[in-house]
């Protein structure tokens, strides 16, 4: 509530601004005149609330150049500013060049080092003063301006020109007087602009035009991930409340249309709102403008991961399950502390479409595109400043509409044209070379079969068609299979399916070499042969050469490169540009398997391509003249990809503004070089926009006496930026009449809706943000014009018996034509054989020639009866009418070819009988007549798709169940009723129908549903197809849902379904509108239940119904009226024939996890047994998370969840978690409810396991539970844990605001996959003991000396080993907890000991003869609570066991005598006990205790190489001192090192060097690396405090020191203070070495009370000083401080204060907790003079101290 009234005010209050004015100061001004425009200026800031943070005021003023005044930043106050206007501002005269003038203030003004807040969100304002017309062009520069986001006023005087302001102003920003005297009425008008208020920007925002596009996008669930730390400042935010309140307001929100979520982060996402949380758009607008602003630090990878685990859900409303689009916006500026790589990824792969909005900044460091979806093009936009989010919101709105249009209606389409278009790529032999390197993740290899087996999908593979093979390679290559292996795709997806990685290195040149051998061995000739290399890094050899010899060979090589690929490496191998490709991860491969496929594809399809293409461009006043020049390049590309010619393609140009004009006709110009002078002397017209007109205009143009062929395939592709100002519905529609298909290209403004009415249909529009990206354009549109659509391309199955007149009439040439008839029938295969045919000797006999292919189709010779479902055509080629002998005999060979169902087809050419022919064929549409040989080859295509469409589909499923829903409502047209019966006929002509085949069934509903066929009432194709002639159209009102229902009883096995013998369900709905009731619930059920829905639309329905009912988009068909159903009849067959029974995409497995812990044992071995568990489950549990083998299919998203339960004996449960993606957080507190009780793996365990978590699993049902905090960032490894030891359990305390823990670094998973070789590793464990020694000769008993004094005492022998850091160490392995004396002393451990046998023998053997030492006795029986022997006996055991397992210690039997022999003499512990080491062991070294040190390296953009090299080598030098720990155990020092300027990043963590030679050369190789990131060393500070040392030696002793090296002052202040308050609080000690003075630090470290943190300004060399640190510091001894060190302790304050602090002591707060608490208001008060008479002095403090906590809290 407090953050809405707080927005709401700051809403409402002014709004300042940086505002520079510029004056013209030209002749044409006049002195007198500009005076006064001084006057009007000193009005309009006198009324400004002027200050550095209030109004900032600059004045520049021009003639021919620019002269500044004074900037931005040059005063403080508005009295200096009014001063300088008033009296030092003077006339200069010369000539008027305002866009010169324009681009100083750009280049001067409006930039941070001119005083400018830009950055910050401040709204920028150039007020131009003109009095005439520019000598120079002012266009350009004021759209630089503009870009920019500066707000630009022109103000006009004189002989100002109009039409010039209009360019400069941001429109209406123009203010115009004619009288120089009337300029002061103007200045309350501009103050009124330049004091907007931020709601007034929310009000425009409301106003916003909204892109056309947005009102076919309908159906979409998007969520806005916005940063709100503090790098984005209240500025920028208030600017994307206002970009989000425009976007919002674009979109069609809804339940059942578009939803919405929101989340912000910083430190954490904070969750505003859900998809379902707001039904209404007003509701969300209203949340919108009231949106709190906190700050914090950036944490993106953590907020990305929250939308995918509790934003994209079914229970926070999405509906990916319903075949939805999901799509994030994500808006940062800064550098992310978190890794967001592997969160993004995830997120895509969730099937989360992700666009990227960020600063400069942040996209030059961070690299969006790694957030973003692939196209970056299409999903990152950078910014300079989130100022210019006004100037992309149009394109944002855009782009996310046309994202939910083009998947619906756009992407499906042109994935079934690209398959199609590969059915001409008969024969390839195509190999993958895929990196199985080690540095590949399995989830990415995953994904690499995934797109291996989807490129194989898309070609028609067979023995002697398509063939793939696999060759994967790391250090060596090695075959998985060679193409000659497989030839079914089946077969090959298994292949792929079971290949598992290798790991090694990448030697990418040798498995090219590789390949060469492979490709000789599987040649065939005229082959294609292609290699698809992927690979995610750099070759460790070279690949030039290698992939050169392979190119020689005829291979076309296509790389692939992902991550960390290098794009020359890859250009290298690929040979050219055009064929490399790279990507940002391994989950974006799928979207480039199009561009891959389409380009292998192209030269097939496109071979032999015949068309007509005329261009028809915008030329109008709103294309740039840069623009209009990329667009004459693209047109370019056309005709360079073009086979251009009289017979082959022809191009004609045309363009257009308020009048279209000719540059060439489709005759013009026969050659490509022609054509391409021709298109470099076009010039623009820059006019209005006039597009309906133009395409009247070009109608004509595809005529035969402007060169068109009316028999040749037809296009226009219409290019424009805009939005026609004329109607274009019906000029297009005309023009699609008449067989031409057009394409329409959109730039930016171009409305989509017009775009769609030009090109009929959503598939044939194609969308760019601007000119330069119409380059992606040329080869989809191409390829498209290459593969028409036909019904039909190939015949799939059929018998095809060619009869051809080959007798000696024929000559040679006539016989080859008619050999090309054949060919172009069958396949490559076939051919060979058909050429080599020679013409035969005799008469024409056609009927005995029928006869006689007649009995060829039987069995005997090859023929498939018809109970093969096959297809049977006969066609007969003939240029000469039957012999009169054969004649009577022609009528019975044509009978007898129709009873047996073969279907003929005759070619009849010159001589020909046409009758004779139709009497054979029985039908004119099977009779081909060409009145000469030269005529022939037209009769090639029309041949080829009728005898195709004869000819039934090859269909994997022998065996479906098919339903046709159709709509028979009034608003249905009688044709078009007609035409959908004819579509379902023909579809069951495509199938073989019979009772154990194909059934059919049938629903007509209207306002209610009608049964027309069912499943089990016909097997023929006749009688069905009787049964749908005879529907009556029922003529009512539209119910979809109530069809939709009454269909699922139609499945139901009483009615002839078959699911229960796993036949496939399918239905085909038909529908001709919206539907007056909800589709959405009935359809799921529907498709819950396994049926496979196909939507077809006609007219213009509402098409997102459709995606609704489908729930999938590639089985949508969205046709423009009831012609187009004949387009798709063998589109929705494939579909039916290809379905697999994979119901959902992702692959959901749930894991319900629950221990059996129930053997009675002994306490102490219980408890390892629960230590155990702790260790290893996690590890488990996390391993599965990243499973890949599994029954899922590998193109399936996995998403393994969790269940946790604990029951006791009775069935009830102690905790239950709900299903959820693994999360260490819920596993730890599983865990610790777990290791208290016991559990039973019993019947009633089991029956409890059912009820309570398997069959919820089974029933998808979820019971609410809150959300918890997210994790924090990933760690390094961590060290190795010792087991705490248990203490006594406390009461239940209510739950706390702790953090969630820090996610561990992620395990390995076993794979298989070995990576390259590594460095030596560290020492192995230390094996197992050996067997006791033979026992030594009792020695002689010494003399009693009883009355002596003891000596002095003797040193520890050289097995001892120990130092006062070893010891130390030992503490903290030991978990000793140590308060005020010995005798409270807690060894928290278990009773008895654990473990293997043998060390169970030793530990008890050793105890029990050390617990017969006096003095160890007379020690533990002085420790309170230790009095009992088994209690000591366990002590001593595990003191023992500890200190084997840690090998910390090398004298480890002899240790705890030495310690525990003086046990009560010591003092104060742990000095005490350290000293005692110290004076009776070993010596001690630097450092004395276990360190952890830190070094920050400043990288910062003003470093230089010799102050750099000067921190490295002070690096060194204090290395060559310390003793490095090296093993886990906490002894030495361990080394981390980081870099940081804005950003901190990790060179060397903690665990990677244990020895010291290694880490100094590591060190010694550290760069310096180049950046333009400012110093930040309070961000760093906080960086290492909070990830560096997360994961650190614990223990009393343990030291943590940081040093930072700085070069210059770093303007962080508050960042800073921030840091060094929590380095106090972690106990971490900070060193700042600086080579000069640093004030704000200097600053920070008075708040240090211990007067430890230290600062030391070197600024030359000579004032190092390394023993400082080293002795003070690394060295430091404080149970012996060196005196030298010792820092003065300042006096207390004297201070007449009255001070109550208020402790929190309520049951969350744990006694550590406390405790440090207690000590904090301890050390506050020895700073001040308490005073000793609090009941009358008024001198010194007063001092009270308050517990609180709840009323109802009892206190145990």
């Amino acid at each position: 509530m407090c953050f809405a009234v707080e927005s709401q005010i700051k809403a409402f209050t002014k709004h300042y601004a940086d505002i520079v004015f510029l004056v013209d100061s030209s002749v044409n001004m006049g002195s007198s005149t500009f005076e006064q425009i001084k006057n009007f200026i000193y009005q309009i800031v006198d009324q400004l609330d002027v200050g550095t943070d209030k109004y900032r005021v600059g004045l520049a003023q021009y003639s021919r150049e620019g002269h500044v005044e004074f900037l931005l930043n040059t005063y403080k106050s508005k009295e200096d500013v009014l001063n300088h206007i008033q009296g030092r501002v003077t006339f200069l005269g010369g000539p008027l060049q305002t866009g010169s003038a324009l681009e100083f203030l750009h280049r001067v003004f409006f930039k941070e080092e001119a005083g400018s807040r830009i950055s910050q969100g401040t709204p920028q304002f150039a007020v131009v003063i003109t009095s005439a017309k520019s000598k120079d062009d002012v266009a350009e520069a004021a759209e630089e301006l503009k870009e920019i986001r500066v707000k630009v006023i022109s103000v006009g005087v004189q002989n100002s020109d109009r039409e010039e302001m209009e360019v400069i102003a941001t429109s209406p920003l123009v203010y115009q007087v004619n009288v120089v005297q009337s300029i002061s009425q103007l200045h309350q008008d501009i103050t009124d602009v330049l004091e907007a208020s931020v709601q007034q920007q929310y009000d425009s925002a409301l106003d916003a035009k909204v892109p056309a596009v947005c009102s076919r996008a309908s159906v979409a669930d998007i969520v806005f991930l916005v940063d709100e730390s503090s790098r984005i400042g209240l500025r920028n935010f208030q600017l994307i409340r206002t970009f989000l309140l425009k976007i919002v307001n674009a979109l069609d929100i809804g339940p059942n249309n578009i939803r919405v979520g929101l989340v912000l982060y910083s430190d954490e996402p904070r969750l505003e709102f859900t998809l379902d949380t707001f039904e209404d758009k007003s509701d969300i607008l209203n949340y919108l403008t009231k949106l709190p602003y906190r700050g914090g630090s950036t944490y993106t990878g953590a907020a990305i991961d929250f939308l995918r685990k509790k934003v994209f859900t079914q229970k926070a409303g999405s509906r990916k399950n319903q075949g939805v689009q999901q799509l994030a916006v994500v808006i940062t500026d800064g550098q992310s502390y978190d890794d967001f790589d592997e969160p993004a990824s995830k997120l895509r792969h969730h099937g989360v479409a992700v666009y990227a909005v960020g600063t400069k900044n942040i996209s030059e460091s961070s690299q969006m595109d790694k957030i973003a979806s692939y196209p970056a093009r299409k999903h990152v936009t950078n910014l300079e400043s989130f100022l210019q989010l006004s100037n992309i919101e149009w394109k944002i709105k855009k782009q996310l509409c046309s994202e939910i249009v083009s998947q619906t209606f756009v992407v499906p389409v042109r994935s079934r044209t690209l398959k199609e278009g590969c059915v001409d790529t008969e024969e390839a032999d195509i190999y993958f070379l895929i990196d199985g390197s080690g540095s590949i993740f399995p989830n990415d290899f995953q994904d690499m079969k995934v797109f291996m087996n989807e490129m194989i999908l898309t070609f028609p593979v067979s023995a002697n068609g398509v063939r793939f093979g696999v060759v994967q390679y790391a250090s060596t290559p090695q075959t998985e299979f060679v193409i000659s292996q497989y030839s079914s795709v089946n077969q090959l997806k298994e292949a792929v399916r079971v290949i598992q990685q290798s790991g090694g290195g990448t030697n990418t040149g040798d498995a090219l070499r590789y390949m060469k051998s492979l490709f000789a061995k599987a040649t065939r000739d005229n082959v294609p042969k292609l290699l698809i290399v992927i690979t995610d890094g750099e070759s460790q050899d070279q690949v030039t050469k290698a992939a050169e010899e392979l190119r020689q060979e005829g291979i076309v090589i296509y790389a692939v490169g992902v991550g960390y690929a290098v794009k020359k490496e890859l250009k290298d191998i690929a040979g050219t540009e055009e064929r490399m490709f790279f990507v940002n991860d391994f989950d974006s491969l799928k979207l480039i398997k199009h561009d891959i496929v389409q380009d292998i594809c192209s030269p097939e399809a496109c071979k032999n391509m015949k068309a007509d293409i005329i261009l028809l461009v915008d030329s109008s006043e709103s294309i740039h003249p840069v623009d209009f020049q990329k667009l004459k390049d693209f047109i370019q590309l056309i005709v360079n990809r073009s086979d251009i010619g009289a017979d082959k393609v022809q191009i004609g140009l045309l363009q257009f503004s308020s009048e279209p004009q000719e540059e060439f006709q489709f005759n013009s110009y026969g050659s490509k070089t022609d054509l391409r002078r021709a298109i470099l002397g076009i010039r623009q017209i820059k006019s209005r926009m006039m597009t309906g007109k133009a395409l009247t205009f070009a109608s004509s143009y595809f005529d035969e006496p402007k060169g068109g062929r009316p028999r040749v395939k037809q296009y226009l592709i219409v290019i424009t930026d805009g939005e026609a100002q004329d109607i274009v519905r019906e000029p297009a529609e005309t023009i699609r009449d008449k067989g031409i298909t057009i394409y329409a290209i959109g730039v930016l403004q171009a409305n989509n809706s017009q775009l769609v009415e030009i090109a009929g249909s959503q598939d044939k529009v194609f969308f760019e943000d601007n000119f330069d990206s119409l380059t992606f354009l040329e080869k989809e549109i191409l390829f498209e014009i290459c593969n028409p659509e036909d019904s039909c391309k190939k015949t799939e199955v059929a018998d095809i018996i060619f009869v051809e007149h080959g007798s000696r009439s024929i000559i040679d040439l006539k016989f080859q034509g008619m050999q090309r008839i054949m060919e172009a029938v069958v396949n490559d295969s076939v051919r060979e054989a058909i050429s080599n045919l020679r013409p035969m000797p005799g008469l024409t006999f056609t009927a005995r020639a029928l006869n006689f292919a007649r009995e060829r189709f039987g069995m005997a010779y090859g023929g498939r009866t018809s109970s093969f479902s096959v297809t049977q055509i006969l066609v007969l080629i003939t240029d000469q009418p039957t012999s009169p002998l054969d004649k009577p005999n022609l009528p019975a060979a044509a009978k007898s070819l129709k009873q047996d169902g073969i279907n003929v087809f005759a070619v009849g050419v010159d001589e020909a009988s046409r009758t004779e022919l139709e009497e054979i064929v029985g039908e004119r549409e099977k009779l081909f007549f060409a009145q000469s040989y030269n005529e022939l080859e037209s009769s090639h295509e029309d041949l080829t798709h009728t005898a195709c469409d004869e000819a039934k589909p090859a269909c994997g499923n022998q065996q479906a169940d098919l339903i046709f829903l159709i709509d028979g409502s009034e608003r249905i047209p009688a044709n078009n009723f007609s035409a959908r019966k004819t579509f379902m006929k023909e579809i069951v002509d495509s199938f073989m129908i019979a009772q154990d085949k194909v059934q059919v069934g049938m629903i007509q509903y209207s306002k209610d549903p009608q049964k027309e066929i069912y499943l089990n009432e016909f097997h023929s194709d006749t009688a069905i197809k009787e049964q749908i002639d005879s529907i009556v159209q029922l003529k009512t009102s539209t119910f979809t849902s109530k069809g939709l229902r009454f269909v699922k009883s139609f499945f139901e096995t009483a009615n002839g379904g078959r699911k229960k013998q796993g036949v496939l369900q399918s239905l085909v709905v038909i529908t001709g509108g919206q539907s007056n009731d909800m589709v959405d619930e009935a359809a799921i059920a529907l498709r819950n239940d396994g049926t496979h829905i196909f939507a077809i639309g006609l007219g213009s329905p509402n098409s997102f119904e459709l995606l609704r009912i489908a729930g999938d988009a590639r089985r949508v068909y969205v046709l423009e009226n009831f012609e187009e159903l004949k387009t798709i009849e063998r589109k929705v067959v494939t579909e039916i024939c290809e379905l697999e029974d994979h119901p959902s995409q992702d692959c959901n497995i749930d894991v319900s996890v629950g221990t059996d812990i129930s053997r009675r044992m002994k306490s102490i071995s219980e408890l390892h047994e629960k230590q155990k568990l702790q260790k290893y489950l996690p590890k488990f549990l996390h391993g599965m998370e990243s499973l890949t083998n599994n029954s899922c299919t590998v193109e399936s998203q996995i998403n393994i969840r969790f269940k946790y339960q604990v029951f006791v004996q009775n069935g009830q449960s102690l905790f239950d978690s709900d299903f959820e993606a693994y999360d260490e957080e819920i596993v730890q507190k599983f865990l610790v409810v777990q290791t208290i009780v016991d559990t039973y793996l019993n019947a009633d365990f089991l029956q409890s396991f059912w009820e309570k978590s398997l069959s919820l699993a089974s029933a998808k049902v979820k019971g609410a539970r809150g959300y918890r905090g997210i994790r924090g960032e990933d760690g390094e490894n961590g060290i190795d844990g010792t087991d705490g030891s248990e203490g006594k359990r406390g009461s239940p305390g209510s739950s706390g605001e702790k953090g969630s823990a820090g996610r561990q670094g992620d395990p390995g998973i076993n794979n298989n996959v070995s990576g390259p070789e590594g460095e030596k590793g560290k020492p192995g464990q230390q094996g197992e003991p050996g067997t006791d020694g033979v026992p030594g000769v009792l020695g002689e008993e010494g003399t009693d000396y009883q009355n002596e004094e003891p000596g002095n005492p003797g040193s520890l022998g050289s097995d001892c080993g120990l130092s006062s850091s070893s010891v130390a160490g030992s503490l903290e392995v030991l978990n000793m907890q140590i308060s005020g004396h010995p005798g409270s002393l807690l060894l928290r451990v278990g009773e008895e000991i654990v473990g293997n046998q043998v060390i169970q023998e030793i530990l008890a053997y050793e105890a029990h003869r050390l617990i017969q030492e006096p003095q160890v006795q007379q020690a533990l029986l002085g420790i309170q609570g230790l009095e009992d022997h088994r209690a000591q006996m366990a002590i001593m055991g595990m003191v023992l066991q500890e200190a084997k397992e840690q090998r910390c210690l090398v004298g480890f039997l002899k240790v705890p005598i030495c310690i525990f022999k003086h046990l009560n003499t010591f003092e104060n512990l742990p000095c005490g006990l350290v000293n005692f080491t110290r004076e009776n062991c070993c010596t001690a070294k630097c450092p004395v205790y276990p360190t952890e040190l830190v070094f920050a390296l400043d990288m910062s953009e003003d470093v230089t190489p010799a102050a750099f090299e000067r921190m490295r080598d002070i690096v060194i030098s204090l290395l060559r001192v310390i003793k490095l720990s090296e093993s886990n155990c906490p002894t030495g020092a361990r080394i981390s090192i980081v870099s940081y300027n804005t950003n901190t990043r990790y060179l060397i963590r903690f665990s990677e060097f244990q020895r010291n030679n290694l880490l100094l050369e590591a060190v010694q190789r550290i760069p310096l690396e180049r950046s333009s990131g400012r110093r930040n060393i309070g961000m760093a500070m906080r960086f290492i405090a909070r990830n560096v040392f997360k994961r650190v030696h614990q223990g009393v002793l343990i030291r943590k020191v940081a040093i930072f090296f700085t070069s210059s002052p770093s303007q962080d202040a508050t960042s800073i203070n921030t840091a060094v308050l929590e380095f106090g609080a972690l106990d971490i000690t900070p060193v700042v070495i600086a080579f000069s003075e640093v004030p704000n630090i200097r600053c920070a470290f008075l708040m240090d009370d211990t007067r430890r943190f230290q600062l030391l300004i070197w600024e030359r060399q000579q004032n190092q000083l390394l023993e400082s640190i080293t002795y003070c510091t690394f060295c430091y001894d404080k149970c012996k401080p060196d005196t030298n060190c010792e820092v003065t302790v300042p006096p207390q304050v004297m201070v007449n204060m009255d001070i109550t602090y208020v402790m929190d002591s309520s049951g969350s707060i744990d006694s550590d907790e406390f405790e440090r608490a207690k000590d904090f208001v301890s050390t506050m008060l020895d700073h001040f003079v308490i005073t000793s008479q609090p009941r009358g002095s008024d001198e010194g403090a007063r001092v009270a101290l308050v517990q609180q906590a709840p009323r109802s809290f009892i206190s145990n």
